[in-house]
């Protein structure tokens, strides 16, 4: 019992972990996708080092072996509680990635990769003991053990206990898992290795592994991790970076595995829906106005789809139980190869997002290699011709399908780059030089344009017009009507539209995570340079900016107006839009302030959320809609003013839109946000 026990705990907690400690970071370094990325990265690396230990340890005598793990485990306990320091916060923005992976290492490694290596070493030693004949149905349990913890996380962790309580709660489960390792650990030992076991063993050992299994098994994992990454990553660019969208694809990951290390994969059952999943990427890729439910159904299938051919191609060609750290060793050094390949390597060499469909062909290509491969396929060593030319057409057309550019580069494009917090390009349309405009994506997302005609230029365009949110703040602000000069500060560059807005005697200081976006917004636009406003750029995560100004006292009630307008793509950092966030916000503002916050969305209607916070400061807010203008370079935007002020408000009143009898309100906190709750039916609402 405590075997079984010790499998199921260690599993739960290996995968506990993972959310949790992300959830400690992600405030820290601007909350995107990447952030995740980067995790998970660490845990796949650090879940390598686990395997790779129990591997060369399986040397040593089963005694000696089970005695080095036991004082392991007492030497991790000493680094409990894990909790991620504070001091971690101030992160260089140059190496955001490198960082991440420090700081985990420091906070997590030791528990994490002690927890790696119980798996597979518990195994081991069940099959080395002669106590089970089937120890990969082990590693089901464990994989069962791994899916708990996912969905425990966000309906009964997450929601109920503070971050300290999380990290108690786990450590304190450590240790318990610890006494479960240890009673599991001594009963293994006392048997020592059983005569039947050894026998098998034996003449497993005389069975040799070829090269091209090896090969397949790093293969088929790196293919799974790969997926695994891509997609969340997609699915994260276009909504925030929350746990729910972090678990719902790990968790369908992690059932791949348990489906297909329980024997129930069948090749002609997931081939045929591996193809339809590659179909939907393709409808994905060129629909982007697409339903949040159709995307989320595009992505799960071909996820589902692919991991299960990943997997359950792995499975059949495990090798023999004596050879079983080996193969795990193989399966985690798979899966850092696939995600060092889309945390890293993706942003360092490709400017466009082009891993996820990648990733979504490659079991395809596997695919065929191990039909090639397999000795019982009736196409093995190029046997009927026509239907392996028909599975190269298939092949063909799947990579012309999702690698087909979906948005064909504007003309005007002639600038693109991308690094840890995304992709960013610039292009110009337009042919006459008076309607001529230079836009600024994020990924697929605008994020500001200007004129380039000398006489237009300073005029302030897409969400930031005349009569958007940002201007009523502005233009309608007490100060701005007594002719005194306004402090405003604004958390999100883009191409420094809002700098339009300043006269002479301003101050606009705006908050930028990206340095790309600060590079791009002064080399190929000019609202920084034409503006007749003081301006500087902070660079580095604006709610930290912020909290840092605050202590030093430079930033106590040093604002006027505060407008919050950071996306990474069209994702929202969540941790800008929370109870604690807010706090820091109204002491950053003057008594008499303005705080415009930005919630345009095509997934997510964040006005209850902002609603909700502003009750809580007891302040009024008001919801400002501005409409689309081609000829004006305006698009539509959404926009909350919130303030005490009441002679702003009564100023306000006139452009707000009336507030809906009964309209929702919502809290997000630090350590708690629910997308379900702000989740449109469709873009229309």
């Amino acid at each position: 019992m405590a075997l079984y026990i010790a499998v199921a705990l260690g599993a739960f907690l290996l995968f506990l972990v993972q959310p949790m400690a992300a959830r400690f970071i992600l405030p820290w370094f601007g909350g995107g996708p990447a952030v995740w990325s980067s995790c998970l990265l660490f845990f796949q690396m650090a879940l390598l080092a686990g395997y790779a230990y129990a591997h060369v340890s399986r040397r040593l005598s089963l005694v000696r072996q089970t005695r080095l793990h036991l004082a392991l485990l007492a030497i991790a306990m000493l680094t409990l509680p894990i909790a991620p320091s504070a001091a971690w916060a101030a992160a260089d923005t140059d190496a955001p990635a490198a960082r991440i992976l420090l700081l985990l290492t420091v906070s997590v490694g030791a528990p994490y990769v002690v927890l790696a290596a119980t798996a597979p070493l518990l195994q081991d030693w069940y099959a080395r003991s002669g106590m089970g004949a089937a120890p990969y149905r082990l590693y089901a349990l464990s994989n069962l053990g791994s899916l708990l913890a996912l969905l425990a996380y966000p309906t009964l962790v997450e929601p109920f206990l503070s971050l300290r309580a999380q990290s108690l709660g786990w450590s304190g489960l450590f240790i318990l898992f610890a006494a479960a390792c240890g009673a599991a650990t001594l009963r293994l030992a006392r048997n020592g290795p059983h005569a039947a076991a050894l026998e098998t063993e034996a003449i497993a050992d005389a069975v040799t592994v070829s090269k091209g299994d090896r090969i397949m098994w790093l293969l088929w994992s790196a293919c799974g991790s790969g997926l695994l990454l891509a997609a969340t990553n997609h699915l994260c660019l276009d909504i925030a970076v929350v746990p729910l969208l972090w678990i719902v694809p790990l968790t369908c990951y992690l059932l791949t595995f348990i489906v297909c290390f329980a024997g129930w994969y069948r090749r002609w059952m997931w081939s045929p829906l591996l193809l339809a999943g590659i179909g939907g990427t393709a409808w994905l890729l060129r629909h982007s106005d697409a339903p949040f439910a159709l995307e989320a159904a595009a992505l799960g299938g071909a996820l589902v789809a692919g991991c299960m051919v990943c997997h359950g191609e792995l499975v059949r060609i495990r090798p023999p139980a004596s050879r079983l750290t080996s193969f795990y060793l193989a399966i985690a050094a798979g899966g850092s190869l696939g995600g060092l390949s889309v945390a890293l390597l993706a942003p360092a060499v490709l400017q466009r997002l082009w891993e996820y469909p990648f990733f979504v062909v490659l079991p395809l290509a596997l695919l065929m290699v191990a039909l090639f491969r397999d000795p019982t396929s009736r196409l093995t060593r190029g046997a009927y011709p026509i239907a392996w030319a028909v599975l190269c057409i298939i092949l063909g057309v799947a990579v012309y399908g999702v690698a087909k550019s979906p948005i064909p580069d504007s003309a005007g494009e002639f600038a693109r780059a991308r690094n840890f917090y995304g992709i960013i390009s610039v292009s110009d349309d337009g042919t006459a030089e008076a309607v001529r405009l230079r836009r600024l994506q994020h990924g697929r997302i605008l994020h500001g344009a200007q004129f380039l005609d000398p006489v237009r230029r300073g005029l302030a365009t897409t969400y930031y017009g005349p009569g958007s949110g940002v201007d009523v703040a502005i233009r309608e602000h007490p100060h701005r009507k007594t002719g005194r000069p306004l402090r405003i500060g604004v958390v999100g560059l883009g191409a420094g539209t809002v700098a339009a807005w300043g006269v002479h005697g301003d101050r606009i200081r705006f908050f930028e995570i990206n340095p790309l976006a600060v590079l791009f917004a002064r080399k190929y636009f000019f609202y920084l340079a034409d503006s007749r406003a003081a301006i500087d750029v902070v660079i580095g995560d604006a709610r930290l900016s912020i909290e840092s100004e605050l202590r030093d006292g430079s930033g106590v009630h040093a604002y006027d107006v505060l407008a919050i307008d950071a996306f990474s793509g069209d994702a929202i950092p969540v941790h800008l839009l929370t109870r604690e966030a807010f706090a820091r916000y109204r002491e950053a503002l003057a008594a008499d302030g303005v705080l415009a916050v930005h919630v345009s969305n095509q997934y997510l209607d964040l006005r209850p959320v902002v609603r909700g916070l502003g009750k809580e400061l007891g302040q009024r807010v008001l919801e400002i809609e501005s409409q689309d203008d081609l000829d004006l370079g305006l698009d539509g935007a959404t926009w909350m003013l919130v303030s005490a002020n009441a002679a702003f408000l009564d100023a306000a009143a006139p452009f707000a839109q009336p507030e809906p009898a009964g309209a929702p309100s919502v809290v997000w906190t630090d350590s708690f946000s629910s997308l379900l709750a702000v989740m449109k039916r469709s873009k229309k609402d």
